[in-house]
This record gives C-alpha cells, structure tokens and sequence, in this order.
C-alpha cells in the first residue's frame, strides 16, 4: 500500500506542477495579450484571472502533497484499517465531484463556443469566452486524467480493506 500512496500522490504534485505552469504560461499570454489590442483584453482579462486561480491551486496541491503523503503513511503504520476507511470514504468523495466538475466544464465549453460564435460582433462577449473556453477545456482534460488517477489508487484502497480489516 505505500507504493501505491507514493504513486498516486506523486502523481498528484506532478498535476499540481502542471496545472501552476499552465497558469503562469495564462498569465504570461495574458501579459502579452492586454497591451496592443483592445479588442483582445477581455480576453487577456479572462485568461489572467483563470490563470492566477490555477497557479493558486497548483501551488497548493504541491505544497499540501508533502505533509498530506507523511500523515497518511505514518496512519499505514499504526492504523492499516482506519487509512483504508478514511481515504476510500474521501477519495469516494473525490471521485464523485470530478463527475460533477466534469459536467460543468462540459456546460463552459458548450456555452463559451456557443458566445464565441454568435457574439462575433461583441468583441467584449466574444474574447472573454475565448478565454473561458481555453480554460474549460484544459481542466476538462485534467479532471478526466485525475479521475483515472484516483481510480486506481481508490480500487487498491478498497481491494486492500478488506486484508486489512480487522477480523
């Protein structure tokens, strides 16, 4: 069970990394975006916002990585059985708000495009969701990619429960 603690949550720092590299990369497009063009500053607007939230979030799914994989190891040592119950309660719970979050980039996507192409004429309307489209769709694809992550680790949490259980 400590490998498969180690995997995931490495996995989870390494999506962490990415998610506050992307938000820089907005950030910096964002930068660029705003100066020549006013048509486009709505854009660099949504992309500067949505960017500074996802360097929030990366930078704090990396620094609460660290402690949060000590606890849960030091909990494999002294309490196999109640490690398993806590985080298959929790990562049940993780799994089933990438459903909910799932939907509502799906719903962003749907209706940003749907902005972008009849508000043409809307140059306000139409960059912003520009910007929320790019957005949604990244973390469309992130939250498919760490749902399949915290798949594995919740089935090897609740295949090992039951070794684990007391009798």
């Amino acid at each position: 069970m400590r490998d498969v603690i180690l995997e995931y949550f490495a996995g989870e720092r390494n999506a962490g990394l990415l998610v506050a590299l992307i938000g820089a990369l907005a950030l910096v497009a964002a930068i660029v975006l705003f100066q020549p063009r006013w048509e486009l500053r709505p854009l660099a607007i949504a992309l500067g916002a949505l960017g500074l939230l996802e360097l929030t979030v990366g930078l704090g799914l990396v620094l609460r990585t660290g402690p949060q994989v000590e606890q849960l190891l030091a909990l494999l040592g002294s309490d196999p059985a109640r490690l398993h119950a806590d985080e298959s309660t929790r990562m049940t719970r993780v799994q089933a708000n990438f459903t909910i979050l799932q939907y509502a980039w799906v719903a962003l996507i749907a209706l940003a495009t749907l902005a972008a192409c009849t508000q043409k004429g809307r140059p306000v309307v139409w960059s912003a969701s520009l910007g929320v489209l790019v957005h949604a769709a990244f973390f469309l694809a992130f939250d498919q990619i760490a749902e399949r992550r915290g798949a594995v680790y919740l089935k090897a949490l609740t295949d090992g429960s039951a070794t684990h259980a007391p009798p």
